[in-house]
């Protein structure tokens, strides 16, 4: 039983160590992912390198977005629950301390509820009126980032455009030369065509869903902060008297 064991083994060694070495070969020939994205964006000539740079700004502009339109950067838990608080301010007769935690607070619904309940106007609807014009002065400022995505959404696929178009005519030029065409110089003049359509549009459909993502969500916003202020303004000119300035 030991010599067949011993047979069978010294058999397959041989067969063993060609497989290891065929293995340790293909590993050293294959390349690797990031060699693969250089040789895709290298093909793809100097429109490819205006692609990669509407890249690096939509993912720019994605993060500036997403750093901008957080719930709590912009209604802080703790602001909303302290403007709800009005009526207990008044049960105290003060109004002041709300006033002073919303000037230390900084954020967006601090500074309208700030102007909401500072006494400055003279009825609730002027009161409204301004701060509803803060209000979109406020959203117009976190808007950016999300214009520079639906410049994205249409300048991606146009270069892609423009690169299958570069390409074509890089094509077409092989077939004017003497002796016959490169078929070298075709595919590689299709393989630019190629790519940078797959390029722009791999640009372009994000894009598109993130603008969207981020524009609904601003909306969502607009539309809580909206709500949390006509109910602070309500409730302010209900439960405190505005004296107005004399002359």
């Amino acid at each position: 039983m030991m010599p067949l064991f011993t047979d069978l083994l010294a058999s397959a060694t041989p067969m063993l160590a060609a497989a290891a070495v065929a293995a340790d070969a293909t590993e050293k020939a294959a390349p690797s992912a990031l060699q693969l994205v250089y040789d895709f964006l290298s093909t793809g000539g100097f429109v490819m390198g205006l692609i990669v740079i509407c890249s690096m700004s939509a993912i720019g502009a994605s993060i500036l977005a997403w750093l901008q339109l957080r719930e709590q950067v912009i209604m802080p838990s703790a602001v909303v629950s302290q403007l709800r608080a009005i009526p207990s301010y008044a049960l105290k007769g003060d109004i002041r301390p709300l006033q002073e935690f919303l000037v230390h607070d900084g954020s967006m619904l601090s500074r309208l509820g700030s102007m909401a309940i500072s006494g400055a106007f003279t009825s609730k609807q002027e009161c409204h009126d301004a701060c509803a014009i803060k209000a979109r002065e406020e959203i117009h400022r976190l808007e950016s980032g999300i214009p520079l995505l639906e410049v994205m959404v249409s300048v991606a696929p146009l270069l892609g455009l423009l690169g299958t178009t570069v390409g074509l005519v890089g094509m077409f030029s092989a077939f004017g030369t003497g002796g016959g065409p490169d078929t070298s110089v075709v595919a590689h003049e299709i393989g630019v065509a190629l790519r940078c359509t797959i390029a722009g549009l791999f640009v372009a459909v994000p894009s598109v869903l993130l603008h969207t993502y981020f524009s609904r969500r601003l909306d969502a916003l607009a539309v809580r902060v909206e709500s949390i202020m006509q109910e602070t303004i309500q409730h302010f000119y209900q439960h405190f008297e505005v004296q107005r300035p004399s002359n």
